[in-house]
């Protein structure tokens, strides 16, 4: 990363706020601390996001495989109410198929890497997961989770968006994303609608199980990984063109 920013200033609570509020006067919707942008890229990318409800249980583990020919969606879900043993087998499904991605990659010759935003979400159900499912089929390690998420191939868009800009609006992904051309189908789309449609897709108030909110949240979950490509594509192509520079405004 080039380490120059206005009169070497360094990112702070107060250096930030002058920023916002010279944005706030030049409708930017982002202001970039750097010359350059960077993000860390790989042969074989993975985006990962995970739903929860509340704390009861992962439902689901959304995942988009990229390589240079397509981009593939993949979930790994339980419609049985969380919490459920049934999530095991979601999760034990989803860290083998993840595995053995990274392995073939290897094997290949080709860098791999996985990408989530907000990482703290997703690292609190791979070790939490790990240890309530430990003896289940294809369920690793907390040692093996703790691996995965300590190493290079485990990257927090979040975290290099916070690094990189000043973000006037906000650092949410569905603040972000937009910036990058990324849209969600679904105008209600965002965490506390996703748990009203869980608790209709699994009939947790004693109905019947409402098969097209299981769609609807396959859907958002979808697009969620899919902004998260969007946005580390255009940090690696178009960011430095259409955002400014904090010595710009």
């Amino acid at each position: 990363m080039d380490g120059s920013t206005t009169r070497g200033m360094a990112p702070g609570p107060f250096e930030d706020a002058v920023v916002v509020a010279k944005a706030w006067l030049a409708g930017a919707p982002l202001v970039r601390r750097y010359r350059q942008v960077h993000v860390a890229r790989a042969d074989v990318e993975i985006d990962i996001d995970m739903e929860s409800y509340h704390e009861h249980g992962a439902y689901l583990w959304g995942t988009l495989l990229n390589t240079d020919v397509q981009s593939v969606y993949r979930p790994f879900s339980t419609w049985q109410p969380v919490p459920t043993t049934d999530e095991a087998r979601s999760f034990g499904e989803f860290w083998t198929w993840l595995s053995a991605e990274r392995r073939a990659a290897e094997r290949r010759g080709k860098t791999f890497a996985a990408y989530c935003y907000s990482r703290s979400a997703e690292d609190k159900w791979l070790l939490s997961s790990a240890r309530r499912f430990h003896g289940y089929p294809g369920v690793p390690s907390e040692a093996e989770v703790k691996e995965f998420i300590s190493s290079p191939q485990w990257v927090d868009i979040y975290q290099a968006v916070t690094d990189q800009f000043v973000c006037p609006n906000g650092k949410g992904l569905k603040k972000i994303a937009p910036i990058a051309g990324h849209h969600w189908r679904d105008d209600e789309a965002g965490g506390e609608a996703s748990m009203a449609w869980y608790r209709e897709a699994v009939g947790y108030d004693r109905g019947e199980p409402d098969l097209s909110q299981r769609t609807r949240l396959f859907e958002y979950n979808e697009d969620d990984v899919i902004a998260t490509k969007v946005l580390r594509e255009w940090m690696s192509d178009r960011a430095v063109l259409d955002i400014p520079h904090i010595d710009d405004l």
